[in-house]
């Protein structure tokens, strides 16, 4: 992590992890990607100074609570800024996430994926402060769903066609992303409803789908899709019982999923004009970029395409680009 970067991230502090109608506070995943993708220290310094903007302050930090009874308890958050800045302090960072990314991986939704997205960022940022926050982010916000283990027959593709078409016409209560997710997972509709592979699904192919269905269709939740699944890549090593956390991640791939393809009004999506961005150009036009989605997209195609070789990811980086005015 470059000087300018840490140094941003340690002023960012001073902000709440959510502002307006509970949205996500981006600003740092949106610096530790740009710093990913090589932005000098003015193209920090310039999103940074726009994009705090909107932000609102964050609490004062209050005396520590453990989270372990109160998760998802949103107003404790100061506390829990405390309580893992002590524990990291303690015992290390190393052992902290070991102990509490398996408590948090049911919830790896929370805050429509957001959650386990910064911690993933901070991880590979290897910033402390950051993984505190994100931690007590994770923790404050933390929504699970419930986890049916009745085997399902076929692939991903087949299970998820066959609750498509048993929710067709669905429609939902207003809502952010995270609140269309809960109503589906914990309503009637889908209740005893087989949703996991007989085995484990292999996070090479959760993020097969993810990809392909944005792929298909450009749409904001899709999105998150794809960067929740790089987020899980990075979040894994922390996991413990990483095939139990990949079905907790098929789970919420799918659930997010449903939530857009069973509602009216959507069409596919426009392919990319002209020949496909190698991956510098890609960065290059992304460090261009003010949007914090676009950002943080490229940076995860990025590291996908690395770590797959589906020029698939390309794919879909090179259209955000060319949406992004």
């Amino acid at each position: 992590m470059s000087d300018t970067c840490r140094s941003l991230l340690q002023q960012s502090r001073s902000h709440a992890p959510l502002y307006g109608n509970r949205l996500a506070n981006h600003l740092p995943m949106a610096l530790l990607a740009l710093d990913r993708l090589g932005a000098d220290d003015a193209t920090l310094r310039r999103f940074a100074d726009g994009y705090a903007q909107r932000l609102l302050p964050a609490p004062a930090c209050a005396s520590a609570l453990d989270p372990h009874d109160y998760l998802g308890s949103s107003g404790d958050y100061p506390r829990f800024v405390r309580f893992f800045e002590e524990r990291i302090r303690e015992a290390g960072v190393e052992a902290v996430l070991h102990d509490w990314v398996p408590v948090l991986m049911p919830g790896l939704a929370s805050s429509a994926f957001h959650a386990m997205i910064r911690l993933a960022y901070a991880i590979e940022g290897g910033f402390e402060d950051e993984i505190a926050l994100a931690l007590a982010y994770w923790a404050s916000e933390y929504a699970s769903l419930p986890l049916p283990l009745a085997p399902a027959e076929g692939s991903l593709e087949q299970i998820a066609g066959r609750l498509r078409a048993s929710l067709s016409g669905y429609v939902f209560k207003p809502g952010i992303i995270i609140d269309k997710m809960l109503e589906l997972a914990w309503g009637a509709t889908l209740a005893g409803a087989a949703v996991q592979p007989a085995a484990p699904p292999a996070l090479r192919d959760i993020a097969r789908f993810a990809l392909q269905a944005y792929v298909e269709r450009e749409d904001f939740t899709l999105l998150h899709i794809v960067t929740g699944s790089h987020a899980f890549r990075v979040v894994q090593a922390y996991a413990g019982d990483r095939a139990l956390a990949r079905r907790y991640l098929w789970q919420a791939v799918l659930t997010a999923w449903l939530t857009v393809v069973t509602s009216p009004g959507k069409s596919r999506s426009p392919q990319p004009g002209g020949d496909l961005l190698n991956e510098d150009d890609i960065a290059a036009r992304a460090l261009r970029s003010r949007d914090d989605h676009v950002i943080k997209l490229c940076h995860s195609a990025l590291c996908e395409y690395r770590e797959y070789g589906d020029a698939g990811y390309l794919h879909i980086a090179v259209r955000k680009l060319q949406l992004d005015v």
